[in-house]
């Protein structure tokens, strides 16, 4: 990522647009993701697509999507401001920036963001398995729902409220403190060092395309059983999983089970954040 003229308005409009890009691609991937590792029994990926499509493209694969949109604008925004800035604070004391500094970055970034993170995503993962659960039971996945409210959004909103006040908005966000700083670390890092290498190899600007699409494996790839646990937490209220605490949970569901999503997801982070890493780029370089 070029670093010689940072400027943290640019960065959080280009991060946020760029966020957006990616989160529209990845949403449909990352529903089935969320209701198989919320899943109370075992289905495969291909079943819970196809109970999925049988709720409907806009109703079934993008419920709640309005929400991880707005997450998506200031995720990014903040993640690419964020690290920018470190990195340039980092120049004032050193000015051979090298991969510590940069990986020092990203989990300060990602740190950062999983605040903002959190309550955005419990209300897009408990809108996501909304139609799998009714009041007090369980249904059979790709059982229909139907619902009274006109605004989804705010009614879910209204009832984690209703339930745990305003500090239950941040359920979850020990897994999404350890998966965001972590995680990030190795996505920028990821990208910065495999951009250089393409760049020294044969310069282009498709190798962002690249490294974003394997900083996004590299991500999702190493993270995913925290992200599971976080899933797992969040949609309790939804799915009743019987316990929210992340050592039970990863005893319950078991190692298979941490992983359980685990190939879609993959799927999804290549394309999704190719686009967020170029995007960004070519924003930076024309705007």
């Amino acid at each position: 990522m070029k670093q010689d003229e940072v400027n943290p308005v640019k960065d959080m409009i280009f991060g946020a647009i760029s966020g957006v890009i990616g989160k529209t691609i990845e949403f449909p991937f990352d529903t089935i993701k969320v209701r198989l590792q919320s899943s109370l029994v075992p289905i495969s990926t291909f079943q819970m697509i196809k109970a999925t499509y049988n709720e409907g493209i806009i109703k079934g694969f993008y419920q709640g999507l309005k929400a991880p949109l707005i997450g998506a604008c200031l995720e990014n925004a903040i993640l690419f401001s964020s690290y920018n800035s470190c990195l340039e604070m980092f120049k004032t004391v050193d000015r051979d920036i090298g991969l510590r500094h940069k990986a020092l970055s990203g989990a300060f970034a990602g740190f950062s963001v999983s605040f903002i993170l959190t309550p955005i995503e419990l209300v897009k993962c408990q809108l996501q398995v909304s139609n799998l659960a009714t009041p007090g039971s369980v249904k059979k996945v790709g059982e229909s729902a139907t619902t009274s409210t006109k605004n989804i959004y705010s009614s879910m909103i209204w009832k984690i409220y209703q339930k745990d006040g305003v500090s239950g908005f941040w359920k979850g966000l020990s897994p999404t403190l350890l998966r965001e700083t972590i995680g990030t670390m190795i996505w920028f890092t990821t990208y910065e060092v495999l951009s250089e290498y393409l760049d020294k190899k044969r310069p282009s600007e498709l190798n962002s395309l690249v490294s974003g699409a394997l900083a996004g494996l590299t991500f999702n790839l190493s993270m995913f059983p925290v992200d599971t646990i976080k899933s797992n937490i969040q949609t309790n209220d939804i799915l009743d999983h019987g316990t929210t605490n992340s050592f039970e949970i990863a005893r319950k569901i078991g190692i298979r089970g941490l992983y359980s999503g685990l190939t879609i997801t993959l799927i999804r982070s290549l394309p999704a954040n190719a686009m967020i890493f170029y995007s960004y780029e070519l924003l930076k370089k024309n705007l």
